[in-house]
């Protein structure tokens, strides 16, 4: 491992914020000016690296934050995803995080039929913690992050991700256009998450179809990790659905008290992750933290479908995809079913139709179905069957700017020698 993954952000950010406080890895060419970075070189071999186009950061000292920006792949257009405001206790947390998040939004807008790449950034705040980010203090951090952004030329567009609001995004409009989910009276398309919830339902839906010969979940058992905005609209889908149990946990006690309220008879709270990792049920739901699944969760799992919101949630997709489909789990790849928030923001430049979410809500459902029977033809996991079908689709160029996004990722490194 080199040296720089055992830093903590503190460190790091130490290290460049007073002296060089911009860098970037781009074609496998590491720029900081800055010696003590060094180690930075090795990062492209890193197991989630897999051809990144382009990782560019800022240690920015005003707001006392690391900006990082992960750019994984543009051929079918600029790079699009989330921004995440999260602390990190190292640099290899960090970068690991940024790296799997960014190839999944590749892979989720190549399925989803997007002309867009696939990105992500990340905020990680140094010295204080989230909860201290005041609203005026949130200004200046989301403002400084827009002009980090608009270094970029566009080479990566900005949306809501954990721990950042409409809000937060329409600050970040305040220094450069390249956003995404900015409030709805700004004309944007505000909040995206209330859509995940409804796509990864309709995959369920499309489960129980083609393998259980049923059009809804009546009899079957649901286990939901994670109640926030995605996690709890999945409860209510699941609830209408005729579930004869459904099995809940969160950090929040409130949460887990408000949902057993909606059914009081059908809801059951367990007091823990691992508790609901081994849990009987039919279907378990992950809709909290990523890597929830990993070679020791993998024995606990006591379910015959994993279908949930949250991302990255294998440890190691191609290893555990593979030790799910051993044990007969049907994995249902996150990238493929979760897409409904990347859909309901990335072309909202182009106004916002709620009717066009209803279409491609109903797309997912078919699309599942579609990869359920083809994977079960040819004797392969879903997991192996979405690469396969992410893998061809983000070949295609974009149909009007073909190597744009490569173009931009250069300019700004350039800038930055």
């Amino acid at each position: 491992m080199q040296p720089f993954a055992a830093l903590t952000p503190a460190q790091f950010f130490q290290q460049n914020a007073f002296s060089h406080p911009e860098s970037f890895l781009c074609g496998n060419t590491i720029s900081t000016g800055n010696p003590a970075n060094g180690p930075l070189a090795g990062m492209e071999q890193m197991p989630d690296y897999d051809n990144h186009e382009g990782v560019f950061f800022r240690a920015d000292a005003e707001s006392s934050c690391l900006f990082f920006a992960f750019i994984h792949h543009t051929n079918r257009g600029q790079a699009q995803g989330g921004t995440r405001f999260f602390s990190y206790e190292t640099m290899q947390d960090l970068w690991s995080d940024g790296l799997r998040l960014s190839k999944a939004m590749s892979e989720k807008c190549a399925v989803a039929g997007l002309w867009w790449g696939g990105g992500k950034s990340i905020i990680c705040p140094v010295g204080f913690s989230i909860k201290e980010a005041t609203p005026e203090r949130r200004k200046v951090i989301f403002a400084n992050f827009g002009k980090f952004i608009a270094s970029l030329h566009g080479a990566y567009v900005a949306a809501e991700d954990m721990n950042t609001t409409p809000e937060d995004m329409q600050t970040i409009l305040s220094q450069n256009r390249f956003v995404t989910c900015i409030p709805k009276t700004a004309g944007g398309s505000g909040n995206p998450s209330p859509f995940p919830a409804e796509g990864v339902f309709k995959s369920m839906l499309a489960t129980a179809k083609v393998l259980e010969g049923k059009s809804d979940l009546s009899g079957m058992s649901v286990s939901i990790q994670g109640l926030g905005n995605v996690g709890g609209a999945l409860a209510r889908y699941v609830l209408g659905s005729g579930v004869s149990r459904l099995y809940v946990t969160d950090l929040m006690q409130e949460r887990m008290e408000q949902v057993k309220s909606w059914a009081p008879d059908v809801v059951e709270i367990v007091p823990s992750k691992e508790a609901l990792l081994s849990q009987t049920c039919d279907i378990f739901a992950p809709c909290a933290g990523g890597k929830v699944i990993d070679d020791q969760t993998i024995e606990w799992l006591k379910c015959r479908y994993v279908i949930g919101a949250a991302n990255n949630q294998l440890e190691r997709p191609e290893r555990h995809a593979a030790m799910l489909h051993a044990k007969g789990i049907l994995y249902l790849p996150d990238f493929f079913i979760n897409r409904m928030g990347i859909i309901n923001c990335a072309n909202e430049q182009y106004g916002w139709l709620e009717v066009t979410l209803q279409e491609e809500v109903v797309k997912i459902y078919e699309d599942t179905v579609h990869l359920l029977e083809e994977s079960r033809n040819r004797n392969i996991s879903p997991q192996e069957m979405a690469m396969i079908q992410a893998g061809e689709a983000m070949k295609n160029m974009h149909p009007i700017w073909p190597g744009r996004g490569r173009q931009l990722i250069e300019k700004a490194a350039r800038e930055r020698m």
